[in-house]
């Protein structure tokens, strides 16, 4: 086999890797937005938080018979700590980053969690 012939060879090759990993890339981005779509509020119960309604389509989390700084937000499918776990600072996010927040883990197990009782 020549050098040229060779070189094609491993061109192809790596093309064929590159494509399958594009194509892991973009369903693996198709699968964290089907999770970022899923209502905070079924996270929330989920994940066995106690929430009393604070306004239209506000929410904010009850611990131990107080009301903590964690608020949800029905209409934007979102969330905020306006006191954050970490030097005071704000958190905030999707569904998947309120998972990651409250079970203090990394973003392959809150997908994994969510996957697991959603999709």
């Amino acid at each position: 086999m020549s050098t040229i012939e060779l070189a094609l060879k491993w061109q192809a090759r790596l093309y064929a890797r590159s494509r399958r990993s594009s194509l892991l890339l973009a369903a693996a981005y198709r699968d964290l937005d089907a999770l970022r779509r899923i209502p905070i509020l079924h996270v929330a119960h989920v994940l066995g938080m106690n929430l009393v309604k604070t306004g239209g389509g506000t929410y904010a989390m009850r611990e131990e018979r107080e009301i903590t700084s964690l608020v949800l937000f029905e209409k934007t499918n979102s969330w905020k700590r306006f006191s954050g776990k970490e030097n005071g600072g704000v958190s905030q996010g999707s569904p998947i980053d309120l998972v990651m927040h409250i079970r203090d883990c990394s973003l392959r197990e809150a997908a994994e969690f969510l996957s697991s009782r959603f999709l």
